[in-house]
């Protein structure tokens, strides 16, 4: 428990000496390290964003030719010339509508989503609240990512998971699970590196 705790530090002053707003930010460069699903130019949607490690992370990956769209509920402060910053919930009907506007139309080559709902301390209903999320996530997918796009999307472990897997490998061409060093030791949190979206035709 103790070296847990010590690895938490770790992170935590590791985000503050490099400047990045979470040591959240460390498992998405974990990811990239070993999945390398950045490149520049690309356009990326970074799906419940706060506070904004993710956002720094993509921002820079991409370069000044690339855009970054950030969404979640609460307000992020962060600024670059190439992220553009949306206040809303994927519950949210007319997100998909605003985003087809902020893109031209345009579809995105990578979708990221770290979200996670409201915790309650109740693990069963935390659970299927976070695979509701991630599901409203993967519509989103369904609507804006090209094809053989990428995708990084949270999880909670739970029993509704080995579903949520099975429609998102409907939907990919390899879906590997990985569980970040920087993650805590205790979370059930898990991502789901999603690699070669394969179009599904929209009834």
């Amino acid at each position: 428990m103790r070296l847990e705790h010590a690895r938490r530090d770790y992170y935590r002053r590791l985000a503050k000496e490099q400047g990045y707003s979470s040591r959240a930010a460390y498992k998405l460069l974990e990811i990239d390290n070993s999945f390398h699903i950045f490149k520049k130019g690309l356009k990326v949607l970074d799906i419940g964003c706060y506070p904004g490690g993710w956002l720094q992370v993509a921002s820079s990956k991409v370069g000044r030719t690339g855009l970054v769209i950030g969404i979640d509920v609460r307000r992020v402060d962060y600024n670059a010339s190439n992220v553009k910053l949306i206040e809303a919930s994927v519950e949210d009907d007319e997100l998909l509508e605003r985003l087809h506007s902020m893109l031209n139309n345009s579809k995105v080559d990578l979708i990221l989503s770290d979200i996670s709902p409201n915790i309650s301390g109740v693990w069963s209903l935390d659970h299927a609240r976070q695979i509701y999320l991630s599901k409203r996530v993967l519509g989103i997918t369904d609507a804006l990512l090209i094809s053989n796009g990428n995708a990084v999307l949270k999880v909670f472990d739970g029993d509704m998971l080995k579903d949520f897997i099975s429609e998102v490998k409907s939907r990919f061409n390899r879906v590997h699970i990985y569980k970040p060093k920087s993650s805590r030791k205790e979370s059930s949190e898990q991502y789901l590196i999603c690699l070669g979206y394969k179009l599904v035709r929209q009834e």
